[in-house]
């Protein structure tokens, strides 16, 4: 009976092992039933109820310990991933700060910039104004000056005109021994004047970019030589040797601006001529590098001449700059030279270089570009006039200046030439209208009424026979090319050289 009693006890024992609500509780409460089986004297079933609590208190132990185990982890985990979340919760807080740090800097950076930079947008609007207005008043103020010399520098010619012209008659009419000398100092200093105007008149028309660039087909080679033949008296008169040199492989066929290159050789070759005595002046001219139809030509300009001093050589190429104030009261000169020299080179591409030593001379080299022409150029043999072609010849004379007629019509009666004078556009056209025996032509270009080149103009739509020459002293905004483009046959300048003036008459009369 007790081992039936015991079997069943066991069998709720494990029964209830099984359930998974096994607590602390449970043992107690087998505990509680053995005592009082204990008390009640039932010492089997007292053991079987301790033995169940027993088997529930270590069931209670190992299972509190797996769970507390279990839980110790997630507890472990729980507190890495805690420690993590905060971990990265302080990083993108500290990145946040950070950022909106960061952010808040770059927005009152670029406040304070935006600031500053409208600032100094206002002040280079401002400073802009300033230039744009300092520039207007230096165009203007550099007009102003180049219209005042041009104005001044053609206005000088008339009377200048009358000076050279009347000094030239007094010469021909055999003057006495005793006024010789004194005309020919006039003669001289009107001469003087003449190039000073003329100088003056060039830097203008330059700085002014009123000057344009001719391609004429040309023989450069000739007009070496003919530069060369020019100084051969210049060249003895201070007892100098003036060499040329030229450079054989350079093509007789260029393309380029016969006026302004001798313009620049001829200050060059006049400047060495001037300062040196008893010595040499060399021009040579090289050929340089070629480049499909572009072809450069070095020339230089050497002598053996006084030299330039070291610190006049970075401004002997300003205008009215000279050597000293000694060389200039010594050798004469305006200064203006070699200011037009640079400029038109410059004009032309090219670069000029100095090299001079007190005592032991001065070279002068320079570059320029041209271009080989397609064909020869076709070189008009120099005329020497015969004065017999200039007799009973008839030219009609248009000139508003008395003294101008004077002269002029003098001139041409020393020669054998009848002279009819008319004092307006107009009036030259009605003549050309009604007279048609005119050999030639002389135009005033600044006429009252219609100017010299509108009465041109108009004579040409009834005549294109009747050569017409204009007489100019031409201004800031006129040149040879603009002239004949109104019909005129050529140009003579004023104040014109006698030589010249009777010359260009004879090709055309």
């Amino acid at each position: 009976m007790r081992l039936i009693v015991v079997l069943v006890l066991f069998n709720l024992f494990f029964a209830n092992a099984m359930n998974s609500d096994t607590s602390k509780d449970s043992v107690n409460y087998y505990l509680n039933l053995s005592r009082e089986q204990l008390d009640k004297q039932n010492q089997e079933l007292s053991i079987a109820y301790l033995t169940k609590a027993k088997i529930l208190l270590e069931k209670s132990k190992n299972e509190t310990y797996r769970e507390n185990t279990a839980l110790r982890n997630a507890i472990a985990k729980s507190e890495r991933d805690n420690k993590r979340i905060n971990a990265t919760s302080k990083l993108i807080n500290i990145l946040a700060v950070a950022l909106v740090s960061i952010l808040s800097l770059l927005s009152i950076s670029l406040y304070k910039n935006n600031l500053f930079r409208i600032k100094s947008n206002q002040l280079l609007v401002e400073k802009n104004r300033e230039l744009e207005i300092a520039k207007e008043n230096a165009e203007k103020a550099s007009k102003a000056r180049a219209e005042f010399l041009s104005t001044v520098s053609h206005e000088l010619r008339t009377p200048l005109n009358a000076i050279n012209g009347i000094t030239h008659l007094l010469i021909e009419e055999n003057p006495k021994d005793s006024q010789v000398n004194y005309l020919n100092s006039l003669q001289f200093s009107g001469n003087y004047l003449l190039n000073f105007i003329n100088d003056i008149l060039e830097i203008n028309r330059i700085e002014s970019e009123n000057i344009p660039i001719e391609q004429i087909n040309c023989d450069l080679k000739l007009q070496l030589h003919d530069i060369q033949k020019s100084f051969k008296e210049i060249a003895e008169a201070n007892n100098n040797s003036f060499l040329l040199e030229i450079d054989e492989f350079i093509p007789a066929n260029l393309l380029y601006d016969p006026t302004k290159l001798s313009q620049i050789l001829l200050n060059l070759v006049n400047n060495s001529l001037k300062f040196t005595r008893n010595g040499y002046v060399k021009l040579s001219a090289k050929m340089g590098e070629i480049n499909d139809k572009k072809v450069m030509i070095s020339f230089k300009i050497a002598d053996n001449g006084i030299g330039i001093p070291e610190d006049k050589q970075e401004t002997i190429f300003d205008s009215f700059s000279q050597g000293s104030i000694e060389i200039n009261r010594k050798y004469g000169g305006t200064g203006l030279g070699l200011a037009i020299v640079k400029k038109l080179i410059e004009l032309l591409d090219g670069s000029i270089y100095l090299n001079s030593k007190v005592g032991l001379g001065t070279t002068f080299s320079f570059e320029l570009p041209f271009e080989i022409a397609d064909e020869t150029p076709i070189v008009k043999p120099e005329i020497q006039y015969n004065e017999e072609i200039l007799n009973d010849k008839k030219i009609l004379l248009v000139e508003d200046n008395k003294i101008n007629q004077m002269i002029t019509k003098k001139m041409l009666e020393n020669k054998g030439i009848f002279c009819d004078i008319v004092d307006n556009g107009e009036a030259a056209i009605e003549s050309l209208q009604n007279e048609h025996n005119y050999d030639l032509v002389l135009m005033d270009v600044h006429l009252p009424g219609i100017n010299g080149t509108v009465a041109t103009q108009k004579i040409r739509e009834f005549n294109n026979l009747t050569p017409i020459i204009a007489l100019t002293a031409i201004s800031l905004n006129e040149n040879r090319e603009m002239l004949l483009s109104f019909g005129m046959t050529d140009v003579i300048t004023k104040p014109f050289d006698p030589a010249k003036f009777y010359k260009t008459i004879s090709e055309y009369i």
